[in-house]
């Protein structure tokens, strides 16, 4: 076998050095791509012009009940509906036993709210106890309030349900800052821990429920 040609051995050994890099690249981006967008691709915004119901997701009370508060201070007919858990814990309603006198001591007449009756374990409880009570109280504009990780399953799982009931609604969505930063959400513990939680979610929900994240 005849000896290659000078030039084309250059060829193969820039080759072989240039293999590593770009598989280096790939994975630099494969990587900078989920740090770099995992946290802001949760976040999404819905404006809802003068809602009839605030419905206030359970759990994170600290957070979501003053966003309720305000828009029921800015929406003045607007009923405020609270969701309750089958089973009571800290991570899926904090303060249940405060929420009702938090918002009256915040200015909600208490007339205007209504825990709803349908106890839920999910996300998904939660849209649907609040598609059965649009249904019945002919509710057609909604606000969902809720931490704003949590925003872009929450409002898909809205809109799903909403429209799998035959309801003609137009769904809002408001998340309260509390604090999160998710440019860079790899940074802290409590950001780190909703973001991992939020995407195994969303996955779970189109998985289960054939919900899909685009909105």
């Amino acid at each position: 076998m005849e000896p290659s040609p000078p030039r084309a051995r250059g060829v193969r050994n820039r080759s072989r050095y240039l293999r590593p890099i770009a598989a280096a690249l790939i994975a630099a981006t494969l990587v900078g791509l989920p740090l770099r967008y995992g946290g802001v691709t949760l976040l999404v915004s819905s404006q809802t012009e003068d809602p009839n119901a605030i419905i206030v997701l359970g759990s994170h009370e600290w957070e979501r009940l003053p966003v309720a508060a305000a828009l029921a201070h800015r929406y003045a007919a607007a009923r405020v509906l609270l969701t309750y858990p089958v089973r009571i814990s800290p991570h899926n309603c904090h303060r249940c036993p405060e929420r009702l006198k938090w918002l009256t001591e915040a200015g909600v007449d208490r007339k205007r709210v209504t825990v709803l009756p349908q106890g839920v374990t999910s996300t998904y409880d939660e849209a649907r106890a609040a598609a059965a009570f649009a249904q019945l109280h002919e509710i057609d504009r909604l606000v969902v309030v809720t931490s704003p990780y949590h925003g872009r399953r929450a409002l898909a799982t809205f809109r799903h349900l909403f429209d799998s009931s035959g309801l003609r609604a137009d769904i809002g969505l408001a998340t309260p800052s509390s604090g999160v930063d998710p440019r860079f959400w790899w940074l802290r513990h409590y950001d780190r821990g909703y973001v991992a939680y939020e995407w195994a979610a969303v996955v779970s929900y189109a998985i289960r429920f054939g919900i899909s994240p685009l909105l």
